[in-house]
């Protein structure tokens, strides 16, 4: 007798063939017979008139040490995910220590009800291991926390026993279980690091068979120049290579992935290993600060507020940043207007969230860069912001292209707890979903197996997730089964905290975590485990 049977569904595979009509058997953690089955269930689900598909994998999350204060992953999971994949834009979890500034980080970590007991990649993932998780997690390691852990948040070249302590320390994440490196070539401390530097650490990546994930330096006017060198890494590395979150921001780059998606493919007829994720939508999402030119984070957010604070460099960033509003980058990435605030940290500042940058401005009376510097000093530096700069064309572009695979680039969020606070990024809920119904559905952008191989099988086979990913006698049973007919995102920039609808069950190492779209008792059902390279 099998533990579980999914009958009458319509099952997509995750490899990309065509779907076709099947009975699933399940006992233990496994898949095991696909078809006519030869045994009863002990419990039956009817997925008449739905997809049976793997469970989707989160190429791109960034729930990170988040997860101990939200570990039933709450957005994610009922939309159909039931793996994470974190560390990613150049910041991760662990290694902590060195160069870096630890009281701040346990000071924002306290705020969601965590201590910070671990200081290297398997102390955390050990840490993580005693969680009741209803995902599996699995992480890369930050390019960015290497380097503040070696040399701190300077603008410079490191020393060459600064770069023998990152590769140490590239080595040692490796060793204990991450599936890579990624960086964040737009965020301090990454924005430092020359070529030469990414290219050092990921030959140690390359030994084993990890990935590089890179948000590149330039998704703009500059987006195939950092493409190129996205792709130099690889090729002198001999690193696999993941392009996070691709896309060109602003209107003069608009229309620029067609350039950029040939660079992959160029590069992928070479033997270069290229590949790219995608989240669908036209807003992007990050902090404040990144609206500031590099040389203002230079020392770290320290530095950053002191500046901020003091007259003469307070003068020098405004007329920069004047200048970009006028006629420079932020003219060419919509204005202040496309620059929505969606969290900060006080209950005085509450009222920001939600409204753009000019409106902010107007409420206040102040011009809106003067607007910006006093929020980020107020706030200490903690604003998150969405930017709207995206093509719709672009990302249907992006979508198609047989090396890019799904991400949702969000944190794992909840409806109560400190995973509740500001206005995130409708991804965080719908990323897959919307997807499933806008893009498969009702555009027909991709095919439906199409859609769940890049949201699947292929992600498995990048890490690689061994035995996940795919629908097969023998394979885990991480599975989703969704009304196709049904499926979307709900939520919106508006009203961000709504469940993807269509999502029936959610299956995770065996176990059913979502039933008719709803969360299973955590206390009773925490399948989730931590997913180690080699070990996984």
């Amino acid at each position: 007798m099998f533990d579980i049977v999914i009958k009458n569904g319509f099952v997509v595979d995750g490899a990309g063939a065509p779907g076709f009509r099947a009975n699933l058997g399940i006992l233990g953690d496994r898949i095991a017979q696909i078809g006519e089955l030869d045994a009863p269930g002990s419990r039956v689900l009817d997925a008449e008139g739905c997809v049976i598909a793997p469970g989707f994998i989160d190429i791109h999350s960034h729930t990170d040490e988040l997860v101990i204060a939200n570990p039933t992953c709450e957005s994610k999971v009922t939309q159909g995910v039931t793996t994470e994949v974190s560390g990613n834009c150049g910041d991760s979890a662990a290694p902590r220590g060195g160069h870096q500034n630890l009281e701040e980080y346990a000071s924002w970590l306290a705020e969601h009800g965590i201590e910070p007991t671990w200081r290297t990649m398997g102390e955390f993932l050990a840490r993580l291991d005693e969680l009741p998780m209803t995902i599996n997690f699995t992480t890369l390691v930050g390019h960015g926390v290497i380097r503040a852990a070696a040399m701190g948040y300077q603008d410079r070249k490191p020393t060459e026993s600064e770069r023998a302590e990152m590769r140490r320390l590239v080595e040692r994440a490796m060793e204990e279980g991450a599936f890579g490196l990624s960086a964040g070539l737009i965020y301090p401390p990454g924005c430092y690091a020359d070529t030469e530097e990414l290219i050092d650490l990921c030959r140690v990546v390359a030994r084993y068979g990890g990935i590089y994930a890179t948000h590149m330096r330039d998704e703009g006017e500059g987006l195939l120049a950092a493409v190129e060198e996205a792709i130099r890494i690889g090729r002198e590395a001999g690193v696999r290579i993941q392009i996070s979150h691709h896309k060109a921001c602003g209107r003069k780059s608009w229309g620029k992935v067609k350039d950029s998606l040939a660079m992959i493919a160029e590069a992928r007829s070479q033997g270069i290993d290229v590949w790219a994720d995608q989240y669908p939508y036209m807003a992007t999402s990050t902090g404040l600060g990144a609206m500031l030119p590099r040389w203002a984070h230079n020392g770290g957010t320290s530095a950053l507020l002191a500046r901020l604070s003091d007259q003469t460099e307070r003068q020098r960033l405004r007329e920069q940043l004047l200048c970009d509003a006028e006629d420079g980058r932020i003219a060419d990435l919509g204005g202040w207007d496309s620059v929505v605030v969606n969290f900060v940290r006080q209950e005085k500042n509450r009222f920001c969230e939600g409204l753009s940058i000019a409106e902010i401005a107007r409420i206040t009376g102040k011009h809106p860069v003067d607007t910006v510097m006093d929020l980020l000093l107020d706030e200490r530096g903690g604003v998150g912001i969405m930017h709207f700069v995206v093509n719709e064309q672009d990302v249907a572009d992006v979508m198609r292209h047989p090396a890019v695979v799904i991400g949702s680039d969000a944190t794992a969020r909840a409806a109560s707890g400190p995973l509740s606070r500001g206005k995130p990024h409708p991804r965080a809920y719908g990323a897959f979903a919307r997807v499933l119904g806008r893009y498969v559905r009702d555009e027909g952008i991709l095919s439906l197996e199409e859609a769940v191989a890049k949201m699947t099988g292929r992600t498995a086979r990048r890490l690689p997730l061994v035995g996940r990913g795919i629908l097969a006698e023998g394979y885990y049973a991480d599975i989703t089964v969704f009304d196709p007919g049904e499926i979307a995102d709900t939520a919106t920039f508006k009203q961000p905290y709504s469940h993807a609808k269509g999502i029936r069950y959610v299956l995770v190492n065996g176990r059913i975590v979502v039933e008719d779209g709803q969360l299973a008792d955590i206390s009773r059902c925490a399948p989730g485990r931590v997913l180690r390279r080699g070990v996984n």
